[in-house]
């Protein structure tokens, strides 16, 4: 008895292909590179987006919240805005949960005052 055929890649491998002439057009142009300007012709535009921690599951509201800030400088770059997106990083979450894990375990300690 022969090995069992694969199914059919052609699909996926045109994607694949579509996929990587696409890249290196937007790399060849620098499309997602963007140089401070010397001169304040344009007007400028930022926003960022901090990564999500890893002290919980990630869900769809990251994805939703991600999109949003990545949509609206793509529509602000469109508007002729220079725009700075970066992926910032964002320290609020851990020092708090840090706290209030020190707090609790005082509080199991040594009581409540």
């Amino acid at each position: 008895m022969s090995a069992p055929v694969p199914k059919g890649t052609a699909k996926r491998d045109a994607l694949r292909t579509n996929e990587r002439s696409i890249q290196s057009l937007w790399e060849d142009e620098k499309v997602y590179e963007v140089d401070a300007e010397e001169s304040n012709e344009r007007e400028k535009f930022m926003v960022t987006f901090p990564y999500p921690y890893s002290n919980g599951n990630l869900h769809i509201g990251h994805a939703f919240s991600l999109t949003k800030s990545v949509f609206r400088a793509q529509y602000e770059r469109h508007l002729g805005k220079n725009v700075l997106w970066p992926f910032a990083f964002h320290c609020t979450g851990m020092p708090i949960q840090a706290a209030a894990n020190k707090l609790k375990s005082e509080l199991e300690l040594y009581g409540t005052p």
